[in-house]
């Protein structure tokens, strides 16, 4: 279980005795922390359905007013649950509900423990089958210039044009010359910005000023559209 990341717990457990035992076992539990703790289902369910960011629940079966299978049902989001009954009479619905894990009172830390790492084992697996966030594109290239590696900004960055070993890359205001390949340089770059449109030339689609005659005008020149690459080119300009 990891100290580093806390998982925030709330207990809903009208019995005092099984809500102060559940309370020693959270506070030993370094795993854990216990963010609140309720004696009333109602009040429970009014705070659930107000704050997020809950991970692990501990609801008591039987409680008057609203049972806890009845809160599970309630919830639209259900946090990992694990319920607390004196009966064993419920083990078929928290099962149909998909709860964690279903103590008997009054809860043993041994047996508590072990519900607990089950908690662990699912949050860690929901963790790992999550998408991972899209990394941001970049808004800078290293490039070595002579015996120096400049930063360009891409945004500064109108057209690469392939001269045999080399590549000249034109910015507003200045040309760097680069030794590389037009495929080594073309993976480089972010293809929402850039696109190939000839076999010796990549372009910064946001420095167009204008189309004609397939090709392209960039810094007072007309650049060709490849007939290969025509199809592609015009399917990613927003054109009326």
């Amino acid at each position: 279980m990891k100290k580093e990341t806390p998982i925030r717990t709330i207990v809903i457990d009208d019995d005092e005795l099984s809500r102060l035992i559940l309370e020693r076992h959270i506070k030993a539990t370094p795993s854990l922390e216990l963010v609140q703790v309720f004696g009333s289902s109602v009040e429970g369910l009014a705070w659930l359905l107000q704050n997020d960011g809950v991970d692990l629940l501990f609801l008591d079966v039987e409680m008057p007013e609203m049972t806890g299978l009845e809160l599970l049902r309630t919830l639209p989001s259900k946090p990992q649950t694990i319920l607390i009954t004196s009966h064993k009479d419920f083990a078929l619905q928290a099962f149909e509900l998909q709860v964690a894990d279903y103590l008997m009172k009054p809860v043993e830390f041994t047996r508590f423990t072990q519900a607990v790492l089950n908690v662990v084992k699912k949050l860690e697996n929901t963790a790992a089958a999550a998408p991972a966030p899209a990394a941001a594109a970049p808004d800078e290239l290293f490039v070595k210039v002579d015996n120096k590696i400049i930063k360009l900004n891409l945004n500064n960055i109108s057209y690469i044009e392939a001269r045999g070993d080399y590549v000249v890359i034109n910015t507003d205001n200045k040309k760097h010359i680069v030794y590389t390949t037009m495929s080594a340089i073309d993976q480089k770059l972010p293809p929402e910005m850039f696109l190939r449109i000839h076999r010796s030339f990549i372009i910064n689609l946001k420095k167009i000023e204008l189309i004609e005659d397939d090709s392209v005008l960039m810094q007072d020149k007309y650049i060709p559209i490849g007939g290969s690459y025509q199809s592609k080119f015009y399917s990613r300009i927003n054109k009326l």
